[in-house]
């Protein structure tokens, strides 16, 4: 609001100095028409009292009037002007000053501000949304929103905006809600979003306050996985405690059966070799009636079969043991990176046994390295099967997955190598973003990659990358710091 022109005291002062100035010139403008009308009468002039009074009032007009506006009103109304000029430069400075502090706590906020009018233009812009949306003010102002949106949700908007304009009832207005917002790249990230009307001069407009919630949502996405593994974990423990106890039952009575086949094999050709020649007719026609020699050369090949079996149960079991094996406490531990290796290989060996095969180069002079075991186990498990899909997606014959572990400086460096489909060339920055995946709907959540860079590369300090040739195949490095 502009003050008053003219402060009281200050009026006060100006008026009484232009009364005093207007006495003084009609007093000074009064005998000078005295003088000319004295002339006049010394002319033998003679007047009538009412062509004296007209011939006064108006010399006195004349010699008045430019004295007055000089000496009285033309310094007031200067006064008044200059007054009004400064009034209203200080509240423009004032509008200013506030639009700048305005405009100040707007690019300082951690949150996207956008403001759109009735149609949905772009109408202001904060630096936050500059950095969350990649978009410079000056090229997304005047642009319809609908371009921050993905295809399904821009389509939309304007019904929308349209029927809370038209109705007032407002939907999702005032809402805090979870939407897809559309980067300058092209790439979606999930954002919360809250929008609120205003009316400024009688214009309706919108302001949107916008958070990007990518990182929040890796993290439950990492707890929940987390959760997962703990809940799977424990159970597959019991259940590996459950399982280990019978096989160690079945696979002692079939060490003691194959040793009692045997001792029936030498048994068998002993009495032959003491039967007399009337006897061993006998024999031979009992043997071929029971076709023991069947059963004494297929029974021994039967219980080798089924060893070999409990051998492989065994091992799935330890490696079920070794993955389910929960810490008590969040430091790292050393563990044998080739056997959680092998372990991760025996678990998933499911993903890949009729579709590739697997050949190992580990280096001699690693042995034992410091990591979060569950997490790294988890990485080479999600590498391992997303290794066997390539392998799966781009093969109509089998593949190759070879693992290979080598020292690298400071780092102990896996690779993780498949002559699978390979990834495209226009995909390929984006694998380690949280929910993309190329896999058809059940066999991937596009979470594996994403979770496996951060146990990597935030948890451990270490390095996640890929080399990835189209139809020739991908190669995943781990790189894990030696030295903390």
């Amino acid at each position: 609001m502009i003050k008053s022109l003219l402060p009281e005291r200050l009026l006060k002062r100006n008026f009484a100095s232009s009364l005093l100035i207007i006495i003084a010139v009609i007093g000074i403008s009064e005998m000078g028409v005295m003088l000319v009308l004295d002339e006049i009468t010394q002319l033998g002039i003679v007047l009538t009292l009412m062509q004296v009074s007209i011939l006064d009032t108006v010399l006195l007009s004349c010699l008045s009037s430019p004295m007055l506006w000089w000496l009285a009103l033309r310094p007031l109304i200067k006064q008044i002007v200059t007054e009004r000029t400064q009034a209203t430069d200080e509240a423009r400075l004032n509008s200013e000053r506030r639009s700048t502090q305005l405009n100040s706590i707007l690019d300082t906020a951690a949150s996207a501000i956008i403001t759109i009018d009735q149609k949905g233009c772009i109408q202001s812009f904060n630096k936050s949304a500059e950095q969350i949306f990649g978009y410079s003010a000056s090229e997304i102002i005047g642009k319809n929103v609908s371009c921050l949106m993905p295809a399904a949700l821009a389509i939309n908007h304007d019904g929308y905006l349209k029927r809370y304009i038209d109705t007032k009832i407002p939907s999702i207005i005032g809402q805090r809600r979870e939407v897809e917002a559309l980067r300058k790249d092209g790439t979606n990230f999930p954002a919360l979003l809250r929008v609120n009307p205003m009316e400024i001069d009688g214009d309706l407009f919108f302001s949107g306050l916008i958070d990007d919630i990518s990182e929040t949502k890796i993290l439950q996405a990492q707890l929940v996985q987390a959760q997962k593994l703990e809940a799977i974990g424990q159970l597959a423990s019991g259940v590996a405690h459950e399982i280990n106890t019978p096989i160690q039952y079945i696979g002692d009575n079939l060490s003691a059966l194959q040793v009692n086949f045997a001792d029936i094999i030498a048994f068998q050709q002993d009495l032959l070799d003491l039967a007399d020649d009337n006897l061993k007719p006998q024999l031979a026609g009992l043997i071929n009636k029971y076709d023991l020699d069947f059963i004494l050369e297929d029974s021994p090949k039967a219980i080798n079969q089924a060893l070999e079996g409990v051998e492989r149960v065994a091992e799935i079991v330890k490696a079920m043991k070794s993955f389910s094996h929960v810490e008590q406490n969040q430091n790292k531990q050393a563990i044998n990176l080739h056997q959680a290796i092998n372990s991760a290989l025996t678990l998933s060996r499911n993903s890949y046994k009729y579709i590739a095969d697997i050949e190992t180069d580990f280096a001699s002079d690693i042995d034992t390295i410091e990591c979060y075991p569950n997490e790294l186990n988890q990485v080479f498990l999600n590498l391992i099967i997303n290794a066997a899909h390539a392998i799966e997606e781009g093969h109509a014959g089998i593949g190759l997955i070879k693992i290979t572990t080598r020292k690298l400086d400071d780092y102990v460096e896996i690779l993780i190598e498949d002559n699978g489909a390979g990834i495209p060339p226009e995909i390929q920055e984006k694998v380690f973003n949280l929910f993309f995946t190329t896999k058809v709907v059940g066999k991937g959540t596009g979470q594996g990659l994403s979770l496996s860079h951060s146990i990597i590369v935030e948890n451990h300090q270490g390095k996640l990358f890929f080399e990835s040739t189209p139809e020739i195949g991908t190669t995943f490095h781990i790189q894990l710091p030696t030295k903390h």
